[in-house]
């Protein structure tokens, strides 16, 4: 189902409850049996793994809010459609372990049904992400005592 309006649709909603940090409501827009999918390895990445259901979907997104800081969610381009919403977003985390930032810019897609998000998808580049933890990693490493 679309929402087909700027103004009060779930998807725009979920992109400003974001961005303030208010996970409660953010997470109020979503349907028990979200389908949310991410075109990144999440068994490599777990804070970018796609979820099936609500409570996968919390899990998936407290993970990344443990792994990250949020130091920037610019909203760069929105289109309210007849079957869907697709936005383009600038995003900055800052890795809490190590300060590095991971800073890519994000393709969402939700499909919206009695006012509840019931399909999201998020498109990154998946080979920056994944490269991008493997450092992350190795830095942790180097600070672990031998």
């Amino acid at each position: 189902m679309p929402c087909g309006h700027s103004g009060n649709c779930a998807f725009e909603r979920a992109h400003v409850t974001w961005k303030a940090g208010d996970f409660g409501t953010f997470m109020a827009l979503f349907d028990e049996d979200i389908d949310w999918r991410v075109n990144i390895d999440g068994i490599t990445v777990p804070y970018a793994s796609s979820a099936v259901g609500k409570e996968d979907l919390r899990w998936r997104l407290q993970h990344m809010m443990d792994t990250f800081d949020i130091a920037g969610f610019d909203l760069e381009a929105i289109e309210h459609g007849p079957e869907y919403c697709r936005s383009v977003v600038h995003i900055i985390y800052i890795h809490k372990g190590t300060r590095e930032p991971l800073d890519v810019k994000v393709r969402f897609t939700g499909w919206e049904k009695d006012g509840l998000l019931v399909r999201f998808e998020e498109r990154a580049d998946a080979a920056y992400v994944e490269a991008y933890n493997r450092f992350v990693h190795y830095l942790e490493a180097g600070k672990r005592p031998a």
